[in-house]
């Protein structure tokens, strides 16, 4: 083989080996975990956008006592119940993130954010188990700013104003009122709420 050839494919070499290494140094995916809770995959489709789908599962669960007295003719009866309740929180999102400006290893950037939550919970106590369920739409415009700490780990936190109306309605349920007579709980509950967001978190990068 001549030198000219050696000289040409060690170009070619080089040429493949820096390109590869330039992509290394601008890691494109990551996972974040966040507070609030919630898990996502980062994505950036160039240099000034990145988008950020989420999951988040959350479950709560309480137990509250009651005990009422009675006394009658030097007689006190106490009754002690309890009820339970258990709540889940099922939820996805999305952000879309713009980058406004890059100072050394700091980024900051402004991001639009949707999530959709499906709620449920389930109560019993001595009386028949009653439950609602129903979901919660949440709309933010958040300022952010991204810090790598590393090539591949880094750290963000963001500020902003946020939307939420919540609907819910009750589990149907039939209960027993007294011998032949029965009835049932139906109806519908809406609340909309308006205030600052916070979140913080950290990234991943493959």
């Amino acid at each position: 083989m001549t030198v000219p050839r050696i000289g040409l494919m060690a170009a070619i070499t080089f040429m493949f080996l820096a390109h590869t290494a330039s992509g290394q140094d601008t890691p494109k995916v990551g996972v974040t975990m966040g507070y609030p809770s919630s898990i996502g995959v980062i994505w950036h489709l160039t240099d000034g956008v990145a988008i950020r789908p989420e999951v988040s599962v959350a479950k709560s669960s309480g137990e509250f006592t009651t005990t009422t007295s009675f006394s009658f003719g030097g007689t006190t009866t106490t009754n002690t119940s309890v009820s339970t309740t258990e709540t889940w929180q099922v939820g996805a999102g999305f952000s879309a993130l713009f980058y406004v400006s890059t100072h050394d290893a700091l980024r900051t950037y402004v991001s639009p954010r949707w999530t959709y939550t499906r709620l449920s919970s389930d109560s019993s106590s001595s009386l028949p188990q009653t439950g609602t369920a129903g979901h919660a739409n949440f709309v933010s415009g958040s300022f952010g700013a991204q810090y790598a700490l590393g090539r591949r780990f880094g750290v963000f936190g963001e500020i902003g104003l946020g939307f939420s109306r919540t609907v819910t309605t009750p589990t149907p349920s039939t209960s027993s009122l007294s011998p032949g007579v029965s009835g049932s709980i139906t109806g519908r509950s809406s609340s909309s709420t308006l205030g600052t967001r916070s979140a913080a978190g950290v990234v991943w990068y493959f």
